[in-house]
């Protein structure tokens, strides 16, 4: 139950504010304006305004535009032979994840033993032997982007989700490394590339995304509540048979 903080009464008026919707209201505002000054110094007045746009129109209703990514074989980027040559990578086991629940820099919490237990793999990257990150392949073909929305992946492509590259070992091209770990390995050799998705207002993984090879295939407007919404695919997702499953 909230605390309520209650007034004296008075002849012409009783006032009374719940705590916990004010802290979370301050809250949300504070985040947004730190958020909104960030976006600007960083990717432009443009992008600020858009930012701020989604934030005030969400306090009215739930809006949500994410992009469909694609990064073909041809155009994952050039490895460095020999900085690879100290790379290894793996497939983890149950036992490799309750292991590295240890490590919070490593987030590996109840959902990921979810995506385990479903079917996803999640492949080590190491460097010199020493674990170095991880990044997930959903192998079902119907990963669901967030919650409610749950959408077809052409079997030509490989889901990829929820990189992590530890900060000690970043800016060694272990990114463009798993990409390529992923496609070859073993029941995935035949996939043509790598699908995943990004939120239009997160600006500063569309552009690492964009440097790391990845295109936009399309795009998908949400529009409704945070539970139940109604999801619009762009005519080049519909062609590349991405819709959304129930």
């Amino acid at each position: 139950m909230s605390q309520v903080a209650k007034w004296p009464r008075a002849r012409h008026a009783c006032i009374s504010f719940d705590r916990e919707e004010t802290d979370v209201t301050v809250t949300y505002w504070t985040s947004g304006i730190e958020k909104l000054r960030d976006t600007r110094e960083r990717f432009g007045t443009g992008a600020a305004l858009q930012y701020g746009l989604e934030r005030l129109v969400n306090l009215v209703v739930f809006v949500e535009w994410l992009h469909i990514i694609v990064l073909s074989r041809d155009s994952v980027q050039p490895l460095d032979p020999e900085a690879t040559a100290r790379f290894s990578s793996r497939l983890a086991t149950l036992a490799d994840l309750e292991a590295m629940q240890t490590d919070p820099r490593l987030d590996v919490g109840p959902s990921k033993f979810e995506f385990f237990r479903r079917g996803d793999s999640c492949l080590l990257s190491y460097v010199d032997g020493e674990l170095a990150g991880y990044a997930w392949a959903h192998t079902l073909g119907r990963p669901e982007l967030i919650p409610g929305l749950t959408i077809s992946v052409p079997v030509q492509f490989l889901y990829n989700y929820a990189a992590v590259t530890l900060p000690e070992f970043r800016g060694l091209g272990l990114q463009a490394y798993r990409h390529l770990a992923l496609l070859d390995h073993g029941p995935w050799q035949g996939k043509r590339g790598l699908l995943g998705f990004v939120r239009h207002t997160n600006f500063a993984s569309r552009r690492g995304q964009t440097k790391s090879g990845y295109r936009t295939l399309g795009s998908i407007w949400l529009i409704g509540g945070r539970r139940h919404y109604a999801a619009l695919f762009s005519s080049s997702l519909r062609r590349s048979g991405i819709r959304r499953l129930e």
